[in-house]
């Protein structure tokens, strides 16, 4: 078995499936793919990739008892992301933030992934069923919700590996789903899950720089200086894109200087999200606004 080792979770043994999906090239180019957007222009120490969190996600349903199969698709959950991540669900205005779910299919289907899952003897539709430990609707948990937020979390300083050890180990599964052993678990989740989006994703020098670019976007793709199809690159080969044409460098070196942003308001509204993880305690279940 190979091994590989997380930030937050530690060393684990993978299945040769497993490290041959994480060593293939549409894989690797989630290395390129920033999971915060453009907001490494403003602030280059937040340089946490979609790589990372999708290996994240993979371990932390490995770690709860999920399936090979789940977490095959906990590693590939976020494979179809585009460059600069969400910003370009604000360029095309999709609400929901899901545009990479709508052509999830398409790049699958348009990779060596099939061929590698054929070879370990999975067909791509074993992929087409609900995995109810990597995906659930708020105001619950799940595997992709849990590790995105522990990640960008400590990634920024609000936490630290000792408060993400104690919290996954009150974590455990009941009816399929993610549920927590302890109500102050369930409290401390609700409170930093507040934190994530109120002082990082809706931070003003955050949202300033994903609001910039997607002006910056929408404006060259309306020139036909560059395509949606240049957003299946990764970061740095769109942000290339972008510099070459006639003003977008001195347009990116603006972003980076803040340049006016304290009275910058941006024209797409963030994805509300609001957290009420359900418990398991006591033999009992009930969710933590019930407690």
């Amino acid at each position: 078995m190979d091994m590989i080792e997380d930030n937050l979770y530690g060393k684990f043994s993978i299945s040769p499936l497993i490290n041959e999906l994480i060593n293939s090239r549409p894989f690797e180019r989630l290395k390129g793919i920033h999971q915060g957007g453009g907001i490494f222009l403003v602030n280059p120490k937040l340089t946490l990739t979609r790589h990372e969190h999708s290996i994240g996600v993979m371990l932390l349903i490995k770690l709860l008892g999920g399936t090979e199969i789940e977490q095959v698709a906990g590693l590939l959950h976020d494979i179809s992301h585009t460059a600069f991540s969400h910003v370009i669900d604000y360029v095309f205005e999709h609400p929901g933030e899901d545009y990479h779910e709508e052509i999830y299919q398409r790049i699958l289907n348009d990779s060596e992934i099939p061929e590698i899952l054929n070879k370990h003897g999975y067909t791509l539709s074993a992929l087409d069923q609900d995995f109810n430990i990597l995906e659930q609707p708020l105001p619950n948990l799940c595997a992709d919700r849990v590790d995105y937020a522990l990640r960008d979390l400590f990634y920024a300083g609000f936490i630290n590996k000792e408060e993400v050890s104690d919290f996954i180990s009150a974590l455990s599964i009941h009816k399929g789903r993610i549920m927590l052993t302890s109500t102050a678990a369930a409290q401390w989740f609700k409170s930093k899950f507040e934190i994530l989006n109120k002082d990082y994703f809706a931070k003003k020098e955050h949202l300033y720089a994903n609001g910039k670019l997607t002006t910056i976007i929408k404006q060259l793709l309306t020139e036909k200086a560059i395509t949606p199809a240049d957003f299946e690159k990764d970061d740095t080969q769109l942000l290339k894109i972008i510099e070459n044409t006639v003003t977008g460098k001195q347009r990116i070196e603006e972003i980076k200087k803040l340049q006016d942003f304290e009275e910058y308001t941006p024209s797409f509204n963030l994805k509300d999200r609001v957290v009420d993880p359900e418990l398991y305690s006591g033999g009992k279940y009930f969710r933590l606004s019930e407690a």
